[in-house]
């Protein structure tokens, strides 16, 4: 990697640029279409609900990527859950998503007993679910992902 990678806490004023690179390790992704303010809020969601496992990567004073979760209690103990690790495309490849993830992993187990970390990734393209397979994750057979319109599941409920 050239330069210096050094990893530390977000502060509310990182939240801003942090917003800019999110917005930029997403526009090749298809599905989403993430704004500014859109990343802006959902960055603020995360660093509001638990700024102490909220860390930033700056590779010689320039950020350029960010890992922000949360802790939930679980039935086998404490899990670290959902979140958002992202980094510059300019930066991929260089080790600073491992970086942050060791971070947040050790942070998770040290300052909570965190046991597991569960999250929702891409399955249609190879890269992400190949890099936390790599690290040991696995994908939960009996787990799937939905998600409904609002407006659509109401109108439903109600025609019953």
């Amino acid at each position: 990697m050239n330069g210096k990678l050094s990893l530390r806490l977000i502060k509310k004023k990182d939240l801003k640029t942090l917003a800019r690179v999110y917005c930029k390790a997403y526009s090749d992704t298809a599905e989403e279409h993430w704004t500014q303010g859109s990343a802006y809020a959902l960055l603020n969601y995360w660093f509001d609900r638990q700024p102490d496992l909220s860390f930033l990567a700056e590779i010689d004073g320039k950020i350029v990527g960010a890992f922000l979760a949360g802790v939930k209690p679980w039935w086998d103990g404490n899990h670290l859950v959902d979140g958002e690790v992202f980094v510059d495309p300019d930066y991929q490849k260089k080790g600073v998503g491992t970086a942050l993830s060791e971070l947040m992993y050790r942070s998770a187990v040290k300052k909570y007993n965190a046991k597991r970390f569960d999250a929702i990734t891409f399955k249609k393209t190879k890269h992400p679910l190949s890099w936390y397979k790599k690290y040991g994750f696995s994908e939960v057979d009996n787990w799937t992902v939905i998600s409904g319109d609002l407006k659509k599941v109401l109108k439903k409920m109600r025609m019953k």
